[in-house]
Formats: C-alpha cells, structure tokens, sequence
C-alpha cells in the first residue's frame, strides 16, 4: 500500500542509499534536458534530448549526447522556439532509441535537470507507453534549489528568478543560449554545481543533508 501512495505522489521515493550519504564531488552527475511542443505532459512531445555527465565538480565534455527526435502531428510553436524545422523533426531519431541510452544511466547517476517535475512526468508517460522496465531515479532539481536560495536569502521568491537563465545570473555565470537541450543540460550543470559552492564550500554535505531543500526527489519510471 505505501509503495502505491509514493507511486500515486511522483518523486516521494526514498533516495537511493548508494547516493543517499555520498559528499557532492563524489556524486555521479547526469545533467538532462528535454525539448518539449509544451507544458501539459499528457499530450507533449520530446522534440530534442541532451544530456552531459559531471563529477566533482567538472563537466565531461566527451559525454555530451544530443538528438532530434522524430515526432508526428501538431508540433506547435516547437520548431519556431527551438530552431528545428518540420524535416529536421521528421527525421529525428526514435524516442524509444534514446529512452533506451538514457536508462543506462537510471541507477549509475544522480539526474540533474531544471524543474524535474516536468521531464520526469513526460519520461514516465513514454517509459509505460513503451513498455520499458521500470527504473527508480534520484534527482536534483536546480529550480527548486533556487527556490530554496532565494528564500534563504530574501524570504521570497522574486517573479523570475528560478528561471534558468536569471538563476545563472545570480552566480554571475556566463550566458548561455537557451532552448536547445544539450545547451539547457550543460547551463543546468553549471548551475548546480555553483549552487552547491554557495552551500557549502568545503563540499561536505551528502544528499541527506540537502534534503532539507526539498530539490532532492526519486522518481519512479514505468
């Protein structure tokens, strides 16, 4: 029964205890983003996949994956937003290839992405339409991070502020483009990573004491 409750609440799962006490720069860091024809996650397509791996507190480069993927119908503003045309979209790649790749990475990595809630809730609509076994993912999510900062510091949120671009600017990150999803995960890595320094310099904290944040959530995919 409470296996069901955490199923039916998404993101209520323990963390995982290989994580659960590891210090920041031993984290195993998959940064994520997805490009999406919109916000309702029932009905929203996957238009772009990117994704960069990171550990203590580097980027590695050589891990960078990017991809177009193939999707039909109503596209909406998607192109027009993200650069892609029609035919680039049309011969993309196939999502079932790219969830496939990506679940390598379900219990080796913590996910990193920006407003979690919105990619894990599309990835766990594709994971049970494809039929994918089902994989438990620990997350880090830089937007309710910041949301956590910026209450800290202000005792509110000012309108605006956790978006990824003017979260970056409060660390005087460097702008980055926005909208092409390996360029968002990069932008998200870089984000956490100057996020956690503020925390704690020293990088002492484990994913326990950042619990507290509530920026720390396991999905359950499938």
């Amino acid at each position: 029964m409470l296996d069901l409750l955490r199923k039916i609440f998404l993101g209520q799962y323990p963390i995982a205890e290989q994580f659960k006490y590891a210090r920041y720069p031993e984290l195993p860091l998959l940064s994520l983003d997805l490009e999406l024809t919109g916000l309702d996650t029932d009905i929203a397509k996957v238009t772009s996949i990117g994704w960069v791996q990171g550990l203590n507190f580097q980027v590695d480069l050589a891990s960078a994956e990017y991809d177009v993927v193939r999707a039909k119908g109503d596209l909406a503003q998607s192109p027009v937003i993200h650069g892609l045309t029609a035919k680039d979209i049309a011969l993309g790649r196939h999502i079932r290839e790219k969830l496939q790749a990506l679940e390598a990475f379900a219990l080796s990595h913590v996910w990193v992405l920006h407003n979690a809630a919105l990619d894990m809730r599309v990835l766990n609509r594709l994971w049970l339409q494809l039929e994918l076994p089902a994989a438990k993912i620990t997350t880090i999510d830089t937007m309710l991070l910041e949301v956590y900062m910026c209450e800290k510091a202000h005792g509110f949120v000012p309108k605006g502020a956790v978006a990824l671009g003017n979260a970056r600017k409060r660390y005087e990150l460097n702008h980055t483009p926005l909208h092409n999803s390996l360029d968002d995960a990069l932008a998200t890595l870089t984000l956490l990573f100057a996020q956690l320094y503020a925390l704690n310099k020293q990088g002492h904290m484990n994913l326990l004491e950042l619990s507290h944040t509530r920026a720390i959530k396991t999905y359950c995919l499938g």
